[in-house]
């Protein structure tokens, strides 16, 4: 287990924090609604399996391209305007899905650029809640905040689709739509209730402009060796898990033959497991830094793929997704909490996009090696030796690595950029960005 550190006196929620993780439950809520009503109305129009697979996934595309330079909005604007401007885009494409939804035959072209134009909001949304997360949350109280956060997201991951499915089928996909529009305008609302001082002017915003921002951000993220091989590792067991997730659905129903019901199971024991770990990361991360924490999650992580590759069967895999499910939640809220503490608020929107379009890459890279391993002899033994493999790889980096240095704890000067603790030298780092 990690080294034990201090325990801190923790600050209460104040009126900023209340409000912010308000605005991410009613968000989080009307995403799992139009997630499910899009795909639904596609599936009502064309009666295509291919086409309404394509409506889900195109969710996904923005942000591995867009995601790249949407941190650079996010550090150069109010990060409170643009969440409120994001969310109010998003509700005024509900409403136009709204109003699709009602006519006899709406046309496909338009309800996939609806759904394209949606998704290609969340990028710039994400960068600008991590960095506007950091300006009105006290340090003491980041890592609660990002344990509720991932509890939230864990738990709309696991109930969602039911619920949502629910919503759409007992309401209709023009209502359900309707009822995602307002959540996106209730989410404006809280955030624009957040009192913040404004940011200074970014200068005028022209594409070379945006590109130097975007460099510099590169440059930033180069200089801080914890957050880029944190990154790197990051991308890297998001590949060992998409290995095994993108062919659970063949694994077991097609090799272990089993019904749907036990697939249910596999994938709701990964949704309880990833709830449970979002509950227990905040009592960790009061006792234990959070580099060692994050260690020991990827190792965790690692360990829970060798029982199905010793003991291939179904209800090995049921009991690793549900550990993994832990793991997972134990290391974003480290990850998050380490990153938001260390990266400066002027860079940190650009590396958070940056991060998270590394790790999106390398999911059909995953999906697509799952799905060649399963083909072979031994499909469920393969499968988790080579995702064990490449993620005790991880592990050994994460525990060797800058990374496990992140977090110097509680009394020490304020980290710099490679994981040790020169503040001038970190500061000057900084500034260096800031100045180029």
């Amino acid at each position: 287990m990690p080294t034990a550190k201090p325990i801190e006196e923790r600050p209460t929620p104040g009126p900023a924090d209340i409000r912010l993780r308000a605005a991410f439950l009613v968000s989080g809520i009307g995403d799992w609604i139009y997630r499910l009503a899009i795909p639904v109305l596609v599936l009502k129009i064309t009666g295509s399996a291919t086409s309404t697979a394509l409506a889900y996934a195109i969710e996904f595309i923005p942000y591995i391209v867009i995601g790249l330079f949407a941190g650079v909005i996010a550090d150069r604007f109010d990060r409170r305007r643009v969440m409120i401007l994001c969310d109010l885009a998003s509700a005024v494409l509900a409403l136009a899905v709204t109003a699709l939804a009602t006519l006899d035959r709406p046309p496909l072209a338009a309800i996939y650029l609806c759904a394209f134009l949606l998704a290609c909001v969340r990028p710039f949304y994400f960068p600008a809640f991590q960095g506007f997360l950091v300006d009105v949350v006290p340090e003491q109280r980041l890592a609660r905040v990002n344990s509720w956060t991932q509890t939230v997201d864990s738990a709309l991951g696991f109930i969602g689709p039911v619920a949502g499915i629910t919503a759409v089928a007992a309401l209709g996909v023009p209502v359900s739509a309707l009822v995602n529009a307002l959540s996106f305008g209730a989410s404006a609302l809280l955030i624009a209730a957040i009192s913040t001082t404004p940011a200074p002017a970014a200068g005028p915003t022209t594409a070379a402009r945006i590109a130097k921002d975007f460099a510099d951000g590169l440059r930033a993220l180069r200089t801080m060796r914890a957050v880029l091989w944190g990154t790197v590792l990051m991308a890297l067991s998001n590949l060992a898990a998409w290995t095994v997730e993108g062919s659970l659905f063949y694994l077991v129903l097609e090799v272990e033959e089993k019904p749907k019901v036990v697939l249910g199971l596999v994938l709701g024991a990964q949704g309880l497991g990833a709830v449970a770990g979002g509950v227990l990361a905040p009592r960790l991360t009061d006792r234990y830094r959070l580099g060692p924490l994050l260690a020991f999650g990827m190792g965790l992580s690692g360990a829970t793929m060798v029982l199905p590759a010793l003991v291939p069967t179904w209800w090995a895999v049921l009991i690793a997704w549900g550990v993994e499910g832990v793991a997972t939640s134990l290391v974003i809220v480290s990850w998050f909490t380490a990153r938001q503490k260390v990266v400066p608020s002027e860079v940190i929107g650009r590396v958070v996009s940056v991060s998270r379009a590394a790790a999106y890459a390398t999911i059909p890279l995953g999906a697509v090696l799952g799905g060649r391993l399963v083909s072979g002899a031994s499909p469920t033994r393969t499968l988790f030796v080579c995702a064990a493999v490449v993620q005790a790889v991880v592990f050994l980096g994460t525990a060797f690595s800058p990374v496990v240095r992140i977090d110097p704890g509680p009394g020490a000067a304020p980290n710099r950029t490679d994981g040790s603790t020169d503040t001038d030298d970190g500061a000057a780092e900084a500034d260096a960005v800031e100045a180029g």
